[in-house]
C-alpha cells in the first residue's frame, strides 16, 4: 500500500512544476526575443551578466536568494522556489541561440506588411518550426501529435506510445539510481 505521505509529496512536486513550466513557457521566449531584437547599446553586456548568473553554482547563489526572498515575504512559501525557476537563464540562452539564426529579412518583410512586434513574435518566431518545414512527414513528433487530433484516434495513440518509449527506456535504465536517491533522501515511511 502506498504511504499517503508519498502521495502528498508527489502532489507537491506537480503543484510546483506546473506554474514553473507555465512561467518558463511565457517568459523565456519573450526574454530571448527581447535580447535578440532590442536595440540598446548595452544589450550584449546585460546578456553576458545574465549568462554569468546561469554559470554560477547553486551554493554561490543560495545566500542572496535566501535574502531576496525575505524582502517580499515569500521566503517560506512555494513562491520562493517558483519565481526564480521561472526566470532561469538557461532557457533564455537556449532560445536566443536558436532564434539568432532566423533570417532578418523575414522580420523586415513582416514589418513592411504592417505586423507589430508581438505579431512577429507570436506568428513567426514561436511557430517557426511549422513555417520552415514543408510536408507533415518532416514535422517533429510533437507537432504531428498536436495536429493529428483531428485524424484517426488509433494513429494518434500509436504515435504517442512511440514518442513515449525513449523516455520510458531511460527511466527503466536509471531506475536503480532513482530508488537509491529516494532512499538516501532521508524520507522515512
Amino acid at each position: 500500500m502506498i504511504n499517503p505521505v508519498y502521495l502528498r509529496l508527489i502532489w507537491n512536486s506537480v503543484a510546483l512544476l506546473l506554474p514553473i513550466l507555465a512561467g518558463q513557457f511565457v517568459i523565456a521566449p519573450l526574454a530571448a526575443y527581447g535580447f535578440w531584437q532590442w536595440k540598446w547599446k548595452y544589450k550584449e553586456g546585460l546578456f553576458f551578466v545574465y549568462m554569468i548568473v546561469m554559470l554560477m553554482p547553486m551554493q554561490l547563489t543560495l545566500v542572496p536568494h535566501y535574502l531576496v526572498t525575505g524582502w517580499p515575504g515569500i521566503r517560506h512559501s512555494w513562491w520562493a522556489i517558483i519565481l526564480p525557476a521561472m526566470f532561469h537563464p538557461l532557457r533564455v540562452f537556449l532560445i536566443r541561440q536558436q532564434i539568432k539564426e532566423f533570417p532578418e529579412e523575414c522580420l523586415e518583410a513582416a514589418r513592411l506588411d504592417g505586423a507589430g512586434e508581438f505579431q512577429i513574435y507570436r506568428k513567426i518566431i514561436v511557430d517557426q518550426a511549422v513555417v520552415f518545414i514543408e510536408g507533415s512527414y518532416k514535422f517533429p513528433m510533437s507537432v504531428y501529435l498536436s495536429q493529428s487530433l483531428d485524424g484517426e484516434a488509433i494513429v494518434y495513440y500509436a504515435a504517442s506510445v512511440i514518442y513515449m518509449l525513449p523516455v520510458l527506456f531511460a527511466f527503466l535504465m536509471a531506475k536503480e539510481y532513482l530508488i537509491e536517491g529516494i532512499s538516501m533522501s532521508g524520507v522515512k515511511s
